[in-house]
């Protein structure tokens, strides 16, 4: 039973590691952005108008540049829905949006902008969304769509340019209503309420340059662009963290503690709890990273770089699934270890595929913690790390919400 036990232990171990592998492009042109959508689905963008996607995982790559997008323009960034609806942005004299419903065979020019460039673009459902871009005539580029992106629309979102600054490609992070983009002045703007004018905040950052943004929870993200910054609150505070590399930051990714950062070079670097630390995860034969992300539904993390190459993770991003087993009901388990200081783990099962929201409460109901929020995952069983070396020891609760399912348990932290 011990020889079980140890072997059931290194075998779990040894899944929570990221497991890196090189996929064959088809292009050699750099790569500036990639969308991932599920596991299995991801498109990737750049230079010579380049469109590639997969729909198995990165075993095979498809040319999706088919016709529409002049091939002499650069492609910036890229969001898709799925395997054959995408929004593609790039840039000259002038900006340009691309939209392609039958899997990138036609792609057709929804939105242009004379004199600006597009930054990035974030859909939120298949019919909402936004789009941020550099100043134009003093005013940054803010536009939603509510038609999938057919038109957009800039009424009522107007952002004010402060002295020359402007965006970059790729550095949006968009949460429900939240929304936060980069510039490469010491500072983020900030929404907590889809962009209507007034609702914007100026984030004041340690450094400038925020090339890249990213968040696990609704609360805590990392930022970047020479060196990474951390914030626990949103946003409202922002602070420099210790990390690997000395390229600019061009990319982040992650989930629960977990993040993984790329930096214009051939090196990921990871960070196991929540930036404290950070090791070299995955060094590319060639090439600089210019972007990583993990699918939107799923745990599978795509990084894409300036000669055309391709890595993917088959690894355990952030929330550990446990094996293929479909369990019969909903459930929340009991952390262990419990008493705990300072990790604790949380077991939760969910029968079909689902929204997940995991949340962390002190003794007086006050929200600290938002490891999951509306997280889709498949059926199947997981486990989340919580590190709590920043709370005081006491009694605290978790709460995990699935479809019409809640449930709440008690823990106690000890220092």
């Amino acid at each position: 039973m011990k020889k079980l036990l140890y072997l059931f232990l290194m075998i779990f171990t040894v899944s929570v590691n990221a497991q890196w592998t090189e996929q064959t492009s088809g292009v050699t042109t750099s790569l500036s952005s990639l969308s991932g959508v599920t596991d299995n689905i991801a498109w990737a963008c750049g230079d010579a108008g380049r469109v590639i996607r997969t729909n198995n995982g990165g075993m095979n790559w498809i040319n999706a540049t088919g016709t529409g997008i002049p091939g002499t323009l650069a492609l910036y960034n890229i969001f898709a829905q799925d395997s054959t609806t995408a929004l593609v942005t790039g840039s000259s004299t002038s900006a340009f949006v691309y939209r392609t419903t039958n899997g990138g065979l036609t792609w057709v020019e929804v939105f242009t902008q004379t004199g600006g460039f597009m930054n990035a673009i974030w859909m939120t459902s298949a019919t909402s969304g936004v789009m941020t871009g550099d100043p134009v005539g003093g005013r940054w580029s803010f536009w939603r769509t509510v038609d999938g992106g057919v038109t957009w629309d800039s009424t009522g979102m107007y952002i004010p340019q402060a002295a020359a600054e402007a965006g970059w490609n790729n550095a949006l992070y968009v949460s429900g209503t939240n929304i936060w983009f980069g510039t490469n002045n010491s500072r983020i703007y900030y929404s907590p309420l889809a962009g209507l004018t007034g609702t914007w905040q100026v984030q004041t950052t340690p450094q400038l340059n925020s090339y890249a943004v990213w968040f696990n929870t609704v609360t805590s993200g990392i930022s970047g662009g020479t060196q990474l910054m951390q914030t626990n609150n949103a946003g409202t505070n922002w602070t420099s963290l210790t990390s690997l590399g000395t390229a600019n930051i061009s990319g982040i990714t992650g989930a629960g503690l977990n993040y993984w950062v790329t930096r214009q070079a051939t090196a990921i670097y990871r960070t196991t709890d929540n930036g404290a630390t950070f090791t070299t995860d995955y060094t590319a034969p060639a090439g600089s990273f210019l972007h990583i992300q993990k699918a939107r539904v799923g745990n599978r993390m795509w990084g894409v770089r300036n000669n055309g190459g391709i890595a993917k993770s088959d690894g355990i991003v952030g929330i550990t699934s446990n094996g293929t087993t479909i369990p019969d009901a909903y459930g929340l388990s009991q952390n262990y270890p419990n008493p705990f200081n300072p990790v604790t783990n949380f077991t939760f099962s969910i029968p079909v595929n689902s929204a997940v929201t995991l949340k962390v409460y002190d003794i007086t109901g006050r929200l600290l913690e938002t490891l999951l929020e509306g997280e889709m995952k498949s059926a199947g069983f997981y486990t989340v790390s919580f590190n709590a070396s920043k709370y005081s020891s006491g009694v605290y609760f978790y709460t995990l919400t699935s479809d019409n399912f809640t449930s709440t348990k008690k823990m106690i932290l000890t220092k």
